[in-house]
């Protein structure tokens, strides 16, 4: 008997300590900075977007190009006479070449230029908004795969302590010193833990293939997690001082306002009249000498009231709806910021609950049944009851682990902060 309890003192001995068995070894470590590293080089949507980079930078210079300019020719001829066979001797025909260039009026091409630029860096913060978040993507799955990871090893570690407290159990029932329902109530929390392991493997599959979509590979790569270390992070204000001066989307925002700001111009302009400027030479059959003329043309803008007015109504109402939209962006980016900062600050308080008082209460509690059930002071199922209370705290602080982590991971995009590493 007192070989029996002893060896149930020595099974419980890694809960007690809060020991993790060793790592399974199922898949290569690969740390969170490595992966980091590999997005922008293998991720297919930030690809695709600089491409479209390109595409809006290669439309500047075109933008504010002028006008190609029109050469013509032509024979005019007596209405009788046949017009592509003059005869030398036609008194009334002559020859006829100009060139005509258009020209805007001034401030029309830069305004041009101005709107394709800015639509250009529009495509660049796009780029970077996506950017940072497909980074926070990365480091929130990294999170529940690293949770899970854990969770997996604390379970099979129990289960371990379960399956022999299972046969002491069992060896006890058999010599008749101990109930049957022992034996069944251990076999039941060994089944109930395979039950939670398969849910575990499931959510390290899932984690994994949003890792794997993030780096553009097949979902099924497997990899392992390495331990992350963070900063924690600024108080809120400053974080939204951050925001306000870090944030990609209010870039992205700002860009877009620029962008208004130049259409406006341009609507404006367009009230203005274009020129062009046509110049000719003529030559009539017969050996006259070349002659030649200048003429200076502009558009009537006469129709301003159904045309250009609408235009520049327009183009004032899309700069207002751009303000706006900065103006919410900036509200949400504060709005979430709170949100994050709170589940941050709620997780690392939990965590460090976890770790001083009630890991180390539950750790002692479980110490206390095992000697008590040493003396026969509590049964069976009280100790069960203490090993699962160890296992459900780890377990929780392992969670409040990750949320902390998912947290600091939706504050990064938002700020430019890099809180994870």
């Amino acid at each position: 008997m007192s070989k029996y309890l002893a060896s149930v003192a020595f099974v419980l001995l890694p809960l007690l300590a809060g020991a993790q068995p060793p790592d399974r070894g199922q898949a290569p470590a690969t740390p969170l900075a490595e992966l980091i590293a590999q997005v922008d080089a293998s991720n297919p949507e930030l690809a695709a977007g600089r491409r479209e980079v390109d595409a809006s930078v290669a439309r500047i210079r075109p933008a504010g190009a002028p006008p190609d300019p029109t050469i013509s020719t032509g024979y005019m001829s007596g209405f009788l006479r046949p017009p592509f066979f003059p005869s030398a001797t036609t008194p009334d025909g002559f020859w006829q070449f100009g060139v005509t260039q258009d020209i805007p009026y001034p401030g029309k091409l830069a305004a041009k230029t101005a709107i394709a630029s800015t639509v250009a860096e529009q495509a660049r913060w796009r780029v970077e908004v996506r950017r940072v978040e497909l980074l926070a993507a990365l480091k929130a799955a990294y999170a529940d795969l690293e949770l899970a990871e854990r969770s997996l090893s604390i379970l099979d570690g129990t289960r371990g302590v379960l399956e022999q407290a299972h046969s002491h159990a069992d060896t006890r029932f058999r010599v008749g010193r101990g109930p049957q329902q022992d034996v069944l109530r251990a076999q039941l929390e060994i089944s109930m833990l395979i039950e939670r392991r398969t849910m575990l493997l499931r959510d390290r599959r899932t984690a994994l293939a949003a890792l794997n979509a993030v780096l553009g590979r097949s979902p099924d790569t497997e990899i392992s997690t390495v331990p992350v270390a963070f900063d924690p992070p600024p108080l809120l204000a400053e974080l939204q001082r951050l925001a306000n001066d870090h944030n990609p989307q209010v870039r992205r925002d700002d860009q877009q306002i620029a962008s208004g700001q130049a259409a406006l111009t341009l609507a404006r302009k367009e009230i203005r009249p274009d020129f062009a400027v046509s110049v000719t030479t003529q030559r009539k059959v017969g050996g006259m000498p070349w002659m030649y003329g200048v003429d200076l043309m502009a558009t009537v803008p006469i129709f301003w009231q159904r045309k250009q007015r609408p235009m520049v109504a327009e183009a004032t109402a899309m700069l207002g709806a751009a303000r706006d939209m900065r103006e919410a962006t900036r509200v949400q980016a504060d709005a979430e910021l709170a949100m994050a900062a709170a589940d941050a600050d709620a997780a690392i308080e939990l965590m460090t609950l976890y770790a001083d008082s009630i890991l180390p209460q539950a750790r002692l509690a479980l110490e206390s049944a095992v000697a008590s059930y040493q003396t026969g002071a509590v049964d069976f199922l009280t100790l069960l009851a203490n090993v699962n209370s160890v296992l459900t705290y780890d377990l929780a602080s392992q969670q409040q682990h990750a949320l902390h982590l998912k947290a600091l991971a939706r504050i990064e995009p938002l700020t430019g902060l890099s809180l994870i590493r």
